[in-house]
């Protein structure tokens, strides 16, 4: 009777590790048949105008699909941007580096050489030079106009680029999933869950309320200002850089000493000459005449003064001036290239957001299991 005492718990543990196993079997079952179940529901999936019927497996593989093609195609439509920034800035500086000769050539012209000299005797040549290089670097070259223009030609290029990458991932989803649809039953008898993925796409491949807010201010500032908001930040950063140029200052300090130098003997010139005709003639023509001959002869004095100092200026300094404004050109081009990539940057990582909230709208529905979203684990 003992050792039957003994056995009892050795024939319970067999009978417990069965129920055990019975259970865990059974849930598993019960588990895969539920999985089994929700495979087999279908979805009516809105891409590329037309609906395809589609099974729990088969979305679920389409939203694999449909998340990795997006993120592809929206990598690749920030490297093309890029691109597009990258060729647009070589463009728009190539015209203010071809205008530096068309400068250079005023810049050593006899008329350009006065006016210089007028403004140094004046006490503005700075604010008239950085004028002066501003007209032929920025307006005359047309460089001004097109940094105008970078909002407008962003966005258009934008909306380009988002056009395609709706149109080829619609067309390659498409392509994948037509030939996988479910067996087609009778609109009446069911009615699966709509996922409208043309929509989505829609939003999550245009620009944003920010972009759009960013160019409409940019728009608006520029018809206000007759530039835009790009245009005002390259003149406001590159002439004073132009302006602190070596060859810029050297020549501007030369030309200043000059004027100094040459304004008291224009002045006691024209005094002297001016002394001699009341003399000689107090009133009429004469004075006029004994007037002008004094101030020709001391203009006479600086034209040739002035044409040799312009000369031999040009002969050191146009070459290595030419060199240092091209190359500020080129830097601050580099400058404006680094800050609008890290915009780009900005933008890309806001429209990869964008897009992923995009997707996951069609799926927030009850009807939807979060096992069938696009982002659901």
């Amino acid at each position: 009777m003992a050792a039957f005492r003994w056995r009892q718990p050795g024939l319970l543990l067999p009978v417990v590790l069965v129920v055990l196993l019975l259970f865990v079997g059974g849930n598993t079952g019960l588990r895969l048949l539920e999985e089994r179940l929700a495979d087999n529901r279908l979805f009516s999936v809105l891409l590329n105008d037309q609906r395809l019927l589609l099974d729990g497996a088969t979305l679920r593989a389409f939203n694999a699909d449909l998340l990795r093609l997006s993120e592809q195609q929206r990598r690749q439509a920030e490297t093309q941007m890029q691109q597009w920034i990258d060729g647009w800035l070589d463009d728009s500086f190539e015209l203010a580096i071809g205008a530096v000769p068309e400068y250079l050539d005023w810049y050593y012209s006899m008329p350009g050489s006065y006016s210089r000299l007028y403004h140094a005797v004046g006490g503005d040549l700075d604010s008239f030079m950085a004028k002066r290089m501003e007209h032929f670097l920025l307006d005359s070259s047309g460089l001004q106009q097109q940094l105008a223009e970078f909002d407008r030609q962003m966005l258009e290029r934008w909306q380009v680029l988002a056009q395609t990458q709706q149109r080829v991932i619609r067309q390659q989803l498409t392509g994948l999933y037509v030939n996988r649809q479910a067996r087609r039953v009778p609109e009446a008898d069911i009615q699966p869950p709509l996922l409208d993925i043309d929509h989505a796409l829609g939003s999550g491949f245009s620009a944003n309320v920010e972009d759009r807010q960013r160019w409409r201010t940019g728009a608006q500032a520029s018809a206000l200002v007759g530039a835009g908001i790009l245009a005002l930040l390259v003149r406001r950063t590159l002439m004073p850089r132009l302006m602190n140029l070596a060859a810029v200052q050297g020549a501007r300090r030369a030309l200043a000493a000059f004027a100094a130098r040459l304004a008291p003997r224009l002045a006691l010139a024209i005094s002297a000459g001016g002394t001699t005709a009341a003399v000689s003639a107090p009133t009429g023509p004469g004075a006029l005449v004994a007037g002008s001959v004094a101030f020709l002869t001391a203009a006479g004095t600086l034209v040739v003064t002035d044409f040799a100092l312009l000369k031999t200026e040009e002969a050191l300094l146009r070459e290595r001036k030419g060199a240092e404004i091209r190359a500020e050109l080129l830097a601050g081009r580099e400058r404006l290239r680094v800050r609008l990539h890290q915009q780009l940057q900005q933008a890309g990582a806001a429209a990869g957001d964008a897009l992923r909230q995009a997707l996951a709208v069609p799926y927030e529905q009850p009807r939807v299991d979060r096992r069938f979203h696009i982002l659901g684990q």
